[in-house]
Formats: structure tokens, sequence, C-alpha cells
């Protein structure tokens, strides 16, 4: 007997080592079906995938999906459905000036003016302007007391920790800063006016209150790559930028941007402008203030709204606009905890609030709304989970017809890896580029059924050449062919 029950164990155990190491092979068949097309990629690059029919949840194809990675602008897809969930589809942004005073006698309003930033990334100066104008409206000639800025909506650092320090100075990292004004960036320009100018010549609107000065050489191409020369900005306190290096000769002006670095002081200064501009006398200062305060006997004098959460969440999912969502993101920290917004609070009210609808992030690193951090990390099998959320609930959250679609509009109208024919509007997806980075999240639209997918590819060079003779050596060329094959193969269904 006893022979006999060591005999049924040891089936028993075998059995169970078969199934295991069936199930181990088939994985291994699975992931080696779609590890071919990564013969595409430049040596060492880094990559995870997850593709899942929509229908049946059954994984089509998968590999190190749970290896965390950088999600660069895929993030903002949690940032949108964290809002939707919080702020509601109507939430605005306001921005209004209220009075703190005795009212107006004889044109001079009597007391401080308060002027409430809100995070506002629509905000502009000519919106500024016509609240003033409104002021003007109501009889008010002048100010006897000072007009305060407030902007205690927000605090702790303007940009995400982990942000590279040189990319700060460009517009497309500018500072999340309860006040924003024309989303805390200046234009200007680099140009050579003289085919014998030695010396670069630097534009900036008279009309911008920032100092910007520049020595920049003209050089050759010879001379830029023997000198290792290249234009680079200095930035300092109360927006100071000095440009210098060198270009070489161009028809047209080399375009500039500037990140303002001090959004209060640079508020300030367009609103003394603009007080002149229409009318009004300001007896006091202007002055900042990052208290939040309740005023006694004050009334809201001027107002200005931002469109709906939607219209902005599509602004920012379809041209991946890093201001919105840092800005969102700040705002739904205050508004889950009820006191001022920064990119501590809003990475925990977004895990809190996704989990209540069944999204855990689990072990991902959420260091901003709009991805620009290196510290954030995400793995493709926490992003497939937020991508099924946003398919399943879409009656509720109205977002997928804010992604990009292939060939079509947004981050997805011009993008090489998806520019074959037969995939114009069938991806529906946001993308995530850094440096070394380019993420796909989204689903893919087919006679075969709808598909969630994601594609990470961290940590590769664009600088590489393939000496594989059947691969192009354009710069990025192979990172765009394995999108190509990748999409193909998820949309034909032809997994060999």
């Amino acid at each position: 007997m006893l022979k006999i029950k060591f005999f049924v164990e040891w089936l028993v155990m075998l059995k169970a080592s078969l199934f295991i190491l069936s199930s181990l092979v088939c994985s291994q068949v699975m992931a080696a079906t779609w590890q071919d097309l990564q013969s595409l990629l430049p040596k060492g690059t880094q990559v995870s995938y997850l593709v899942v029919d929509a229908k049946n949840h059954k994984t089509i194809a998968s590999f190190q999906d749970e290896i965390l990675k950088t999600p660069a602008s895929v993030q903002k897809l949690l940032t949108a459905t964290t809002a939707k969930l919080e702020l509601g589809e109507n939430f605005r942004y306001q921005t209004v000036i209220e009075g703190d005073g005795q009212g107006v006698i004889g044109g001079v309003f009597q007391g401080d003016l308060n002027l409430h930033f809100s995070g506002d990334p629509t905000l502009t100066r000519a919106h500024l302007k016509k609240m003033l104008t409104d002021l003007k409206g109501l009889g008010i000639q002048s100010i006897d007391g000072d007009f305060v800025l407030n902007n205690s909506h927000f605090n702790g650092y303007q940009w995400s920790n982990g942000q590279p320090w040189n990319d700060l100075s460009v517009c497309y990292t500018s500072p999340s800063n309860a006040i924003i004004v024309n989303r805390n960036c200046v234009y200007g320009n680099l140009s050579v006016k003289e085919a014998e100018d030695t010396k670069a010549t630097l534009f900036v609107p008279d009309y911008e209150p920032i100092l910007v000065t520049s020595d920049i050489d003209v050089v050759t191409n010879k001379q830029r790559n023997e000198e290792f020369c290249a234009l680079e900005v200095n930035r300092d306190s109360h927006n100071k930028f000095h440009l210098w290096g060198c270009m070489v000769p161009r028809k047209r002006a080399f375009p500039l941007s500037f990140a303002i670095n001090d959004p209060e002081h640079y508020a300030q200064q367009i609103i003394e402008m603009e007080l002149k501009s229409v009318g009004i006398d300001l007896s006091g200062e202007v002055k900042i203030d990052s208290q939040e305060k309740a005023y006694e006997k004050s009334a809201i004098l001027a107002l200005y709204q931002s469109p709906p959460l939607a219209d902005l969440l599509t602004r920012m999912l379809k041209r991946s606009d890093n201001l919105i969502a840092d800005s969102i993101f700040k705002t739904i920290g205050g508004h889950y905890y009820q006191q001022p917004g920064n990119f501590r609070n809003g990475a925990q009210a977004m895990r809190e609030i996704l989990k209540k609808h069944k999204v855990d992030l689990e072990n991902a690193y959420i260091a901003d709304g709009s991805g620009l951090s290196r510290h954030n990390l995400m793995s493709a099998e926490l992003l497939i989970t937020v991508m099924k959320f946003v398919y399943q609930q879409d009656k509720k959250l109205h977002l997928m017809d804010s992604l990009a679609v292939s060939g079509v509009d947004g981050t997805l109208k011009y993008h090489r890896g998806v520019n074959d024919e037969a995939l114009k509007g069938k991806i529906i997806a946001k993308t995530g580029s850094l440096k070394g980075v380019a993420n796909l999240v989204g689903v893919v639209k087919s006679d075969l059924g709808d598909r969630f997918f994601v594609l990470m590819i961290n940590g590769y060079n664009r600088a590489y050449s393939s000496t594989n003779a059947k691969q192009p050596r354009s710069k990025d060329a192979s990172v765009y062919l394995f999108e190509k094959a990748f999409f193909n193969r998820i949309y034909s269904g032809d997994n060999s």
C-alpha cells in the first residue's frame, strides 16, 4: 500500500511538473513569435510589449510586460483618466479679480484689488487685458491701494523632480505655477542678416518683459564640428537669459522659445503694463501674495474661465501638452485633499482615485502628470490596465476620441511608425517620447476586432547606425521599422 501511495504521489508531481513545463514552453513560443521583430531595433534597445484582445481579454503577445520603464508622455493617459473621475467633465479654471475695499468713489477704487490665479494653462495676456478693461467699465479710473497677485492655488516646485536641468529653458518644460500667462513662454529668433556676418542677430518682441542677450558666432559646418560648439543658453533670476555658442548660416530665422523661470515677476510686469494700457492708475504696487485668504466684503469684479475640462484634455492628449498635464495634475491633488496642489499630493491623489475604480498602480512611480520626469516608472502590464479601463468606461469618461489617430491627427498624424496606408485611422493611441524613449499605448482596430496594446521602447540610441545591410541607416529608421512591423502584425493577426 505504501508503494502504491508513493507511486500515486509521484504521478501527481510528474503531472504538475509537466503542466508547468508545458506552460513555460507555450509562453516562450508565443514570445518568440514576436521577438523576431526585435532584430529591427538598434543594438542594446530595451523593449516591453503587451497585446490583448479587447473582446475575450486573452493575451495575444507579451514580452517583459512587468518590467518598469520610463513612460514619458503616455503618463498623460493616467492624468486624463484621473481628472475626469475627480474634477468632472465640465470643470473649468477660474481667474478672478476681487475687490477688498469700500467700493468706487469718484472713479477711485478704495482699497486693494486681488487677482487670484488658479493654474489655468489657457490664460493669456489678452485675457488679463480684457479683465482690466472690464474693471474700467465698472467706472474704476484709479486704484487707491495695491494690486495683489495671489498664487496660493499651488505650492512646491514648479518643475517635477527628475527633469533634466538643461531642458528647463525651453517652452515644452514651462513651469507649472499657479500664475500662468501666455503659457509662461516667450518666442524669439536668431538670424544671419548678411552673408559676411560673424555674429547672429537676436530678436525678442519689445513688449515681452524679459531680458535676453546673445553672443552667437556664425560658423561653417566644418568649424562647428571641429570646435564642438552648439547653441547654448544660461538662465538667471527674474527671467534673464544669455545665449552663446555658435550656429551655421541659414536662409530662415532660427526659432527660439524661452520658458519663463519667474512667472510671478513676469505677471507683475505684464499687469503694470496693461494697467497703463487701459488707463487705470495705481497708487500702490503690484505685489505677490502666496497666502490663501478670505477677504471680507469682497466681490468678484472681473472673471475669466477656461474652456471645459473635456476640451483641455483633448488638447493635452492629441498634442501631448505638458503644461496642461502638470497643471491638471496639481489641480487634482489640491481638489482631492482640499489644499494647495503640488506634485506630491497630485501623485498620491492619482493613486487613490484610480484604486477606488479598481485600477491599482502597484509598484509604479509617479512624479508628475506630463511624463517629463525621468523618475516616473510604469510597466506595460499596468498601462494596459489603464487602457482597458478607459476603453470600457468610454461612455462615462469620453476619452477615446481625445486620443491621436494614426495618419489623421495629433501626434500620430505624421508618425513614421504608423504611416502605412493600411494603418491609417486604425490606431488610436497616446504617444510618449523622450531622448531614448518611444512608447505607444492604445487600441488597434481591425476586422479581427479591437486589440489593446502597450509598446515601450527605452534606452535606444538615436545616433546608432545599424550594421545590418537589410536595415536603413537613416536616423531612427530601425525604431520606425520595428513599429511598422509590430502594428501590421497586430492589425493583420499574422503571428507567424
